[in-house]
Formats: C-alpha cells, sequence, structure tokens
C-alpha cells in the first residue's frame, strides 16, 4: 500500500488531510513538527510528503531541502501546503525542491487529484 507522510503543527489540519488523502486508500503518517517529519521520512520511506511550510524550527522549505539533498529521499515528491501564497513563497517553494504548492486553506481536492497523479491511482 502507498504511504503518504503529513507534516503540519496544526493537528486540525492534519485530521482535515487525513479525511482528503485517505479517500485514495493509503495509509497515512503524521508529524507534528519538522524533526518528526525528516525521521519518519527517513524511516518510511513515503510515497508523498505533504509539508506545511510555517512549522516550528525547520520550516518547510527547509524541510523540503533536507529531503531533496538526502540520497534516501531525494526522490519522494513533496507538496508545500502554505496560508501565503504570493509568488516570492512560490518561487522559494520550487527552489527547495518541491513538486507542488498548495495554498490553505484552499482546494484540497486539487491537492488529492495532484498527488493521485503522481500514485497513479
Amino acid at each position: 500500500m502507498r504511504t503518504i507522510l503529513v507534516a503540519d503543527d496544526e493537528a486540525s489540519v492534519r485530521r482535515v488531510l487525513r479525511a482528503q488523502l485517505e479517500t485514495l486508500s493509503v495509509d497515512i503518517l503524521e508529524a507534528p513538527d519538522a524533526p518528526t517529519a525528516l525521521q519518519l521520512a527517513q524511516a518510511a520511506r513515503p510515497d508523498v510528503v505533504v509539508l506545511d511550510l510555517d512549522m516550528p524550527g525547520l520550516n518547510g522549505f527547509e524541510v523540503c531541502t533536507h529531503l531533496k539533498g538526502d540520497e534516501v529521499t531525494r526522490d519522494i515528491p513533496v507538496f508545500i501546503l502554505t496560508g501565503n501564497a504570493a509568488a516570492d513563497v512560490q518561487g522559494y517553494a520550487f527552489g527547495a525542491g518541491a513538486d507542488g504548492f498548495f495554498a490553505k486553506p484552499g482546494d484540497l481536492r486539487a491537492l488529492r487529484h495532484v498527488i493521485a497523479k503522481f500514485l497513479d491511482c
């Protein structure tokens, strides 16, 4: 079964994302912070990572940069979610290696649709 790692410091956002993504018949791993996200990505090697941009400690850009710079995790598609959809923020996301960028709150069905394409479901 495919696995998606959802990293967001807000439990309510993780619950909403879980509800949307479980419709893809995937396992969902949750991380409440950046260090946990990095540990889970290394250990579980999920098929997709969904990162909140604004987390305590390392932000989503930094986590994405770590994931894309690591031989073990660099090929995992990473999608960044943020409440700040400004063009420069989007540019930083793609500069960090993100495979996609989504504003929140937004249409999470669009996120689910893009992830489904990456997972071929």
